[in-house]
């Protein structure tokens, strides 16, 4: 009699409460999964209006203080995310040995602006400049016009050379296309 007494004292879960907490947590797990993507896009979204943000800063910088500056991009690798910073062109100096001169203009002519710190973005996210056609037929310095001159160049006087932006998370584009006309507007279509 001890024996059955024993049997009718243990108690267990039954099987549909088993089953309760299994869809629970298959419920709360797959919210988790679906989350995780979207807070990285929701970063990616952050990270394109405080560019904006940047964008507007220093353009009127450079019309309030007459400063040539420009946007310098460093592509992502293996040991650091997708950067931008700023460098601010200067002037070509006069110097006595004309071969000196020629190596410290094209290694100074365009520095580091100290006004505005090198900004990282997440991981995943970056963006590709686009330069647009702009005809500046009145341009007195082509060295900002060349090839091998940043992109994006405000030109101190109200000027910039036209671009269109496209922000990317991995390697999918996330919000409309950014157009910064020759006269510094900046169209964003969202």
């Amino acid at each position: 009699m001890t024996r059955s007494h024993h049997f009718s004292s243990v108690r267990g879960f039954t099987l549909i409460e088993l089953m309760v907490v299994i869809v629970i947590m298959a419920i709360a797990a797959s919210l988790v999964l679906m989350n995780i993507g979207g807070v990285d896009q929701r970063s990616a979204m952050q990270a394109r209006e405080m560019f904006l943000m940047d964008v507007k800063k220093l353009q009127r910088e450079a019309d309030d203080q007459s400063r040539v500056l420009a946007l310098n991009v460093q592509n992502a690798s293996d040991v650091s995310p997708f950067r931008y910073e700023v460098l601010e062109y200067l002037p070509a100096t006069t110097a006595t040995d004309s071969s000196s001169v020629m190596l410290s203009q094209t290694a100074t002519r365009w520095q580091k602006y100290a006004e505005f710190e090198m900004q990282s973005l997440p991981d995943g996210v970056s963006f590709q400049i686009q330069p647009l056609q702009h005809g500046f037929e009145n341009a007195q310095n082509a060295a900002l016009l060349q090839g091998d001159a940043p992109k994006l160049i405000w030109l101190g006087n109200g000027e910039v050379k036209p671009v269109r932006i496209q922000f990317y998370f991995e390697q999918r584009p996330v919000g409309a296309e950014i157009e910064i006309d020759h006269l510094g507007k900046i169209v964003n279509e969202e």
